[in-house]
């Protein structure tokens, strides 16, 4: 209860503050470039997006692309609008009954599970197969981290509590063929190029506010009580 209430919760992250993470996670790294896509306001709404970024990354090298959907907000919405939820609303059908969790795992970092499943989709342009990998991040400011965490819950809703500043993050691509696995998809390729460079972003947001945190109280200890004063 008192996590899912916020009772002991710390002081709230702005809009302003998490907004800051749009400013910092690169377009362009390494073999990949990337061009942001425009976001429906009534799908910012519906997934609950404080601040968001969705863009297409594609690889200069093997003209391999992958979509990116990093969004903050209240985990009361982040939490809940999964791919198993939101595609079905834009006609996939998912391929596998239940997600499976991936492993990632990338050199330098801890260990990344994330959930991914398959969807197809059929219409007048033909037969489309997707693949996508998601998992959230909850920043705890004022407190110590070594590594920036990626988790990838059975139940996030109650997992992240009332988190008022919950982070998720979609990896999406094109599937090349019905038996393509999930070890070969791009989006492995891309994550682990990628997360490094998401890290450095949120690291440096949540160090900056940290360091405020810690201004402010020491500010404070060094003010002097009513009673001293007088």
């Amino acid at each position: 209860q008192v996590i899912m209430t916020d009772r002991l919760s710390g002081t709230n992250v702005s809009a302003e503050q998490r907004a800051e993470l749009l400013r910092l996670v690169p377009k362009d790294f390494g073999d990949w470039q990337g061009s942001d896509k425009p976001v429906d306001e009534v799908v910012r709404k519906a997934a609950g997006a404080i601040g968001y970024i969705s863009r297409e990354y594609r690889n200069t090298r093997t003209g391999e692309r992958v979509d990116l959907w990093l969004i903050v907000g209240h985990s009361r919405d982040v939490s809940f609008h999964t791919p198993d939820v939101c595609y079905p609303g834009s006609g996939f059908e998912a391929r596998g009954k239940e997600n499976a969790l991936y492993p990632l795992v990338v050199q330098g970092l801890p260990n990344t599970p994330m959930w991914t499943n398959t969807f197809f989709k059929e219409d007048v342009s033909g037969r489309r197969l997707i693949r996508v990998f998601w998992a959230w991040y909850n920043p705890k400011v004022g407190e110590e981290e070594s590594a920036i965490t990626w988790e990838a819950p059975s139940n996030a809703r109650w997992h992240f509590g009332n988190a008022r500043a919950l982070y998720k993050m979609y990896f999406t691509a094109e599937m090349r063929d019905p038996q393509e696995t999930a070890d070969n998809s791009v989006c492995v390729r891309f994550a682990r190029d990628f997360l490094p460079e998401v890290d450095k972003a949120l690291a440096a947001v949540y160090g900056k506010l940290n360091a405020e945190k810690a201004a402010e109280a020491a500010s404070t200890a060094k003010m002097p009580s009513e009673s001293a004063a007088k």
